[in-house]
């Protein structure tokens, strides 16, 4: 069974994905659909997909909320909410209510100087996530790692699923920096990492898992099989390959060693245990 952790739909027509613009370039500014990911799926084995908020609405939660309703290979929904809303919690669980909410990805704003306490509301909310053990997404770059490292030294129960293996500067020359933030992360229990981002990661540039294999490596050192979820960021990865060729990427690009089990944990397992995903028909 493999499940992808991380894709996304959107239709532009909805207006409120601000990122996508016609200077995005031709491949995102159009609208991904199920029946566009559905072929591919197929082709693929892949039984199921975790659908990722594209937009900082809670109007695309809904949609998605929707999406997942008719599709039976959305397994789940990972949405937004204003993380600094004085009325968070009450939109929060309002969510919970529905089981295909099954995660959040919000607008996390991050103290430069790593102090969280400048910003009580939005750390009492994150506390709130961390006491219902809900799996917060953080897209975050390399130089927010160690800020992180901090927020979860407060909040060391945080479920935190760090996306795209938090972008490393594949062309750059900071993969040291990056190992050491990365494995102060990896000491939390709770925090998880997705292996998703790996073609696109870099500007765009196609990767291949050559390339990708060394952060792979180590990513799998520092959370083991355990912690690792697959993700194909579709359809942001059609600037570098379709699905096969991410999901051929990622499977060449984890150590040769892995056991079938441990393999099936990544690819599928881990996902379904992190995001409590209900299978459905599956």
């Amino acid at each position: 069974m493999i499940i992808d952790a991380h894709q996304h739909y959107w239709k532009l027509a909805r207006g409120d994905y601000d990122w996508l613009t016609p200077e995005s370039g031709a491949v995102l500014f159009q609208d991904y659909m199920p029946e566009h990911l559905k072929p591919e799926l197929l082709r693929c084995g892949v039984s199921g997909t975790v659908l990722v908020q594209a937009a900082q609405t809670m109007e695309e939660t809904e949609f998605m909320l929707e999406i997942c309703r008719q599709e039976e290979n959305v397994l789940g929904v990972v949405g937004w909410l204003d993380l600094n809303g004085v009325d968070f919690s009450e939109h929060y669980l309002r969510f919970r209510e529905n089981s295909d909410f099954v995660g959040i990805r919000p607008n996390l704003r991050i103290p430069e100087d790593g102090d969280w306490s400048c910003n009580l509301k939005q750390l009492s909310n994150l506390a709130l996530l961390a006491v219902d053990g809900f799996p917060i997404d953080l897209l975050i770059g390399p130089m927010d790692l160690p800020n992180i490292v901090k927020l979860l030294e407060l909040l060391p129960k945080l479920t935190v699923v760090v996306d795209h293996l938090a972008c490393p500067d594949i062309s750059g020359n900071g993969f040291d920096a990056w190992v050491e933030s990365m494995n102060q992360i990896a000491q939390f229990e709770n925090t998880v990492c997705k292996l998703s981002g790996l073609a696109t990661g870099a500007g765009g540039m196609p990767w291949k898992a050559v390339d990708v294999a060394p952060y792979v490596e180590r990513i799998y050192d520092m959370f083991g099989s355990e912690r690792i979820l697959f993700g194909s960021d579709w359809p942001v990865c059609l600037q570098a390959g379709g699905f096969t060729e991410i999901l051929e990427i990622a499977h060449k690009a984890m150590p040769s060693s892995l056991t079938t089990l441990q393999r099936n944990a990544i690819f599928g397992g881990n996902a379904v245990r992190i995001y409590g995903l209900d299978l459905k028909e599956l």
